[in-house]
C-alpha cells in the first residue's frame, strides 16, 4: 500500500546506546570560520532593515563568500572574505570592524576634570565625557544640578563629547546626563529623527498559513521632543565629537532645528548614531551589523557634521588642541537663522521576502548545500521556542557544515539535512518537498500496520492475505530483510523524530521499519505468542492494501449509561448532536488516540464546570533587533477557553480521555482544554509531546522544513513539550489482548468511570 507521509524529524534520547549518534571527527580550521559566518549570515538576515525592503541577493553573498573563506590563508584574507559579503548590503555601518583606537588615558587618582568653564565672549565649555570619567555616576549627578544655572547665562555653549567610550560606562551615563540637562540647552521646541527596527513576533510561516499569528514588522520609536526651560533665550550650542562618541538624540534635535553645530573629529555618520550588534569573526576580527535605522522628517538632513576636522595624535604630547578651538570659534560666530525645510524623503515599506527555494536545482553546489544548513540552523536558532530543550544546538552547526562538504548526490545532501533536523526532536520537525526526504527508503509497506507494544514492533492489523502467509495481530517482528529490528531501529534513528522515545519508536514501526521500493519483498521473521517463530515473505504491492477497519459509531452508548466518542471521526458539526445525544449518561470516555477535527474549542464550554478562564499558556519567540533582552523575553500570553453558548448547558458528568502517542499537537491541546474546564483523566500511555502551532521555510532544491513555533504549557505553567499528557492511569496494549481483539485502554476507562461513580 502506497502512503506519502512526510518523514518527520527527531533525536534519540543520547543515553540509549541503541540510538547514539556516531563521534564526529574534528572539523578543518576554515569551518570554524564558516561558523562565524554563518551567524553573521543569520543575524544579518533577521535583524538588518534593508533586508526588509531592499532588493538585495543575500543568499548570493554567502555563496559567494564561502570559497573565498574555505581558502584565505591569511587573517587579512578572511576579512576581505567577510567584508565582501557585506558589501552586498550597501551599508557603510555594517562592516569588519576596523582596530579599535588605542583606549583613552585614565586619569591619575584624584585628579578630577572640572565640568564646566566660563570662556571668553560668554561661550560655556561643558567637558561632559572627560568629566565623567574622574567621578562617580552619583557625584556626577550632584554636580549637574547647578550646571542649567550655568547654561542659562551663557549665549553659547560648547558640549564636548568626545573621549566617550561607547562600550564602557562612560558613554552610557554620558547619554544619560545629557538627557538630563538637555532642556537648559534648548531654545524652542525641537524633535530629533526617531529610529525603527524589525521585530519578528514567531517565524512567519514562508509558504502556507498558520495558527501560529506570526509576523513581522518593523517597530518604530517615538520621536522625542525637547522642550526649553520655561524663559528660556535663544542660544548657540556646539556638540565636538569624535569617532568614540554616541550621537545623542538632543544633538540631532537642535542640530536639525539649526541651534546646534557639530564639529567632529573624523568622520561621523549613522555609524555613531544606529544601534549595532558586535558578532565575533574569530581571528581577532569583528563585525558590526546595524539593526536600526533613522526615520527621516521635515527639517531632518541627516546624520552629518557641520564641521570636519582631520584626526589628531590620540595622545598629543603637546596641550594643543584644534578641534576644540575650531569649535569654540563656531560658537562665537553669528549664526543665520535656519528654517526646517518641508520636504523630505521618507523610508520604504517593509515588503516580506520569502526565502528563495531553488526548486529547480537538481544537484545543489556545496555552496548551496552549506546555504541549506545556514538557513536550517540560524531558524531554529532565533525562533525555535524549544532551544533549551533540545541540546547543544551550537555544535551541530560546525558539524553538518563540514558533512555538506562530503555529500556527493542530491540523496547523500537529503539525507545529510534531514539528520542534522533529528537534532531537533520534536514530533513536528518535517521535510518534505523531494521523494529523497519523504521516502528515502521507499514509499510501499506490505498490508500490515505495526505499533511497538511490550518492547517490541508488533502486527496490530493485518490484511487477510498477510495472515494466511503466517502472520497474525500479536505477532512480534524480529528481522526485517535479514536485519535484526534493533540494528535496523538503530539505522533508521537517524533519519527520523519524534520528543519522546516511545512516540519515536512507534514512528520507526509504523512508517519505516518495513518500507520499501515497491515489488520488493519484504522477508520477516516473527515471533508468535507462544515463542516459536516463523519466517514470512511479504511483497510489497501498492495494490495490496489494509480493508477498512469498522471502528463503530462515532457516539455510543457503553453499557453502564456510559457515553463513547471518537475524537479522531467526530466534527464541529457534530459537537451538539453527540452532548444531545450523550446529556443522560453518567460519563463520557473522549477517544483521543489519533487526531481530532477541531472540536476542542466547541466541546470544552461544554464540560466548564470549573469555570476555567484559561485553556493553555503559549509562549513565541520574539526577535527585537533593538533590545537583545527584549528578543530574549519572548512573547506571553495565556489562551482562554472559549465561552458557553447562550442557551446551552453544561454536561456535568466525569469525563476521561483515552491517549497514546498517536496524540499529537491538537489532540494534545485538545487534553489540555478539558483538563482545565473540568479535570478529565487521562488514561493510557503518554501522548506525543508535541504541541506548538508549526511554521515553515525553504532550502535549495525544493525542500521545505516545518518546525514547532509556539511553547504550549499546560495552564498551570506544567511543561507539556517532550513530556506529553501523562495519564493519571496508565495502561497499555498487550501481545494477548490484541490477538483476542480486546482493547484494554477503553476497559479500564469503563470501570474507573464505574468505579468513581459508585
Amino acid at each position: 500500500m502506497r502512503r506519502r507521509f512526510p518523514i518527520a524529524l527527531a533525536l534519540l534520547f543520547l543515553a540509549s546506546a541503541a540510538f547514539a549518534q556516531a563521534a564526529v571527527p574534528a572539523a578543518p580550521p576554515h569551518i570554524g570560520r564558516l561558523v562565524h559566518v554563518s551567524k553573521l549570515w543569520g543575524t544579518v538576515r533577521y535583524l538588518h532593515p534593508y533586508l526588509a525592503y531592499k532588493e538585495i541577493d543575500w543568499d548570493a553573498a554567502l555563496v559567494a563568500a564561502i570559497p573565498r573563506v574555505r581558502e584565505a590563508k591569511t587573517v587579512e584574507e578572511y576579512r576581505a572574505a567577510v567584508q565582501s559579503m557585506l558589501d552586498a548590503l550597501g551599508d557603510p555601518v555594517t562592516r569588519v570592524a576596523e582596530p579599535p583606537p588605542p583606549p583613552f588615558p585614565k586619569p591619575a587618582p584624584g585628579q578630577q576634570a572640572p565640568l564646566s568653564r566660563q570662556l571668553d565672549g560668554g561661550v560655556l565649555l561643558v567637558d561632559l565625557a572627560k568629566y565623567l570619567r574622574t567621578v562617580s555616576p552619583n557625584d556626577a549627578f550632584v554636580a549637574m544640578e547647578t550646571l542649567p544655572v550655568e547654561i542659562g547665562k551663557s549665549s553659547a555653549v560648547v558640549v564636548d563629547l568626545r573621549a566617550g567610550d561607547l562600550d564602557g560606562t562612560e558613554g552610557f551615563y554620558a547619554g544619560i546626563f545629557l538627557q538630563e540637562i538637555g532642556n537648559a540647552l534648548v531654545s524652542r521646541p525641537s524633535r530629533a529623527p526617531s529610529q525603527r527596527y524589525l521585530l519578528h513576533s514567531g517565524f512567519q510561516p514562508q509558504t502556507g498559513g498558520s495558527s501560529g499569528g506570526y509576523y513581522s514588522g518593523f517597530v518604530t520609536q517615538h520621536a522625542t521632543l525637547f522642550e526649553p526651560l520655561p524663559g528660556a533665550t535663544p542660544r548657540k550650542v556646539v556638540f565636538l565629537l569624535d569617532r568614540r562618541s554616541e550621537v545623542h538624540p538632543l544633538v540631532l534635535a537642535l542640530q536639525a532645528a539649526g541651534d546646534a553645530r557639530i564639529v567632529a573629529e573624523g568622520r561621523l555618520d549613522e555609524d555613531s548614531l544606529v544601534v549595532r550588534r558586535t558578532l565575533d569573526l574569530g581571528a581577532g576580527l569583528k563585525a558590526r551589523v546595524r539593526v536600526s535605522e533613522v526615520v527621516p522628517f521635515p527639517g531632518w538632513r541627516g546624520v552629518r557634521a557641520n564641521i570636519e576636522v582631520p584626526e589628531g595624535d590620540e595622545h598629543p604630547a603637546q596641550p594643543a588642541d584644534p578641534a576644540l578651538d575650531t569649535a569654540v570659534a563656531e560658537a562665537r560666530k553669528e549664526w543665520p537663522r535656519v528654517e526646517t525645510a518641508a520636504s523630505f524623503q521618507s523610508l520604504p515599506d517593509p515588503v516580506f521576502r520569502p526565502d528563495r527555494t531553488y526548486a529547480d536545482m537538481k544537484e545543489p553546489g556545496v555552496e548551496h548545500r552549506q546555504l541549506a544548513v545556514i538557513r536550517a540552523w540560524n531558524a531554529i536558532h532565533w525562533f525555535y521556542p524549544y532551544l533549551h530543550l533540545i541540546g547543544d544546538w551550537d555544535a551541530v552547526l560546525p558539524e553538518f557544515l563540514a558533512r555538506m562538504e562530503g555529500t556527493k548526490t542530491f540523496r547523500d545532501y537529503a539525507l545529510t539535512l534531514t539528520e542534522m533536523m533529528t537534532h531537533v526532536p520534536d514530533g513536528h520537525t518535517a521535510l518534505w518537498g523531494h521523494p529523497d526526504v519523504e521516502q528515502p527508503f521507499g514509499d510501499t509497506w506490505p498490508p500490515v500496520r505495526v505499533r511497538w507494544v511490550e518492547g517490541a514492533p508488533v502486527a496490530v492489523r493485518v490484511s487477510e492475505e498477510v495472515r494466511r502467509a503466517g502472520i497474525e495481530v500479536g505477532d512480534a517482528i524480529l528481522e526485517v530483510d535479514g536485519e535484526a529490528v534493533e540494528a535496523r531501529i538503530e539505522r533508521l534513528s537517524r533519519y527520523a523524530t519524534a520528543s519522546t522515545r516511545p512516540a519515536l519508536l512507534n514512528r520507526i514501526a509504523g512508517r519505516l521499519l518495513l518500507v520499501g521500493p515497491a515489488g520488493s519483498t519484504a522477508k520477516l521473521k516473527v515471533q508468535k505468542l507462544d515463542g516459536s517463530v516463523r519466517e514470512v515473505s511479504l511483497v510489497r504491492d501498492p495494490k495490496n492494501t489494509l480493508p477498512p477497519q469498522d471502528k463503530g459509531d462515532v457516539v455510543r452508548i457503553l453499557p453502564g449509561n456510559l457515553g463513547y466518542v471518537d475524537l479522531t471521526r467526530l466534527t464541529r458539526a457534530e459537537v451538539d448532536g453527540m452532548f444531545d445525544k450523550l446529556k443522560e449518561t453518567r460519563g463520557i470516555i473522549f477517544d483521543m488516540r489519533g487526531y481530532p477535527q477541531g472540536t476542542a474549542w466547541a466541546i470544552a464550554p461544554r464540560i466548564n464546570t470549573r469555570n476555567a478562564k484559561n485553556g493553555a499558556q503559549f509562549r513565541r519567540s520574539q526577535v527585537a533587533a533593538f533590545s537583545e533582552e527584549e528578543g530574549e523575553s519572548g512573547f506571553y500570553f495565556s489562551q482562554p477557553l472559549p465561552r458557553l453558548p447562550e442557551g446551552e448547558t453544561k454536561y456535568t458528568g466525569p469525563t476521561v480521555m483515552l491517549i497514546d502517542d498517536r496524540a499529537i499537537s491538537q489532540s494534545e491541546h485538545s487534553g489540555l482544554f478539558y483538563e482545565a474546564a473540568n479535570d478529565t483523566k487521562f488514561i493510557g500511555t503518554a501522548t506525543a509531546g508535541a504541541n506548538g502551532d508549526v511554521t515553515r521555510f525553504p532550502v535549495p532544491g525544493g525542500i521545505w522544513i516545518g518546525f514547532t513555533g509556539h511553547d504550549v504549557r499546560h495552564a498551570d505553567g506544567r511543561q507539556l513539550q517532550r513530556v506529553g499528557l501523562v495519564p493519571d492511569i496508565e495502561v497499555a496494549p498487550t501481545r494477548a489482548g490484541l490477538k483476542a481483539g480486546k482493547d484494554e485502554v477503553l476497559e479500564r476507562a469503563v470501570a474507573y468511570l464505574e468505579e468513581v461513580l459508585e
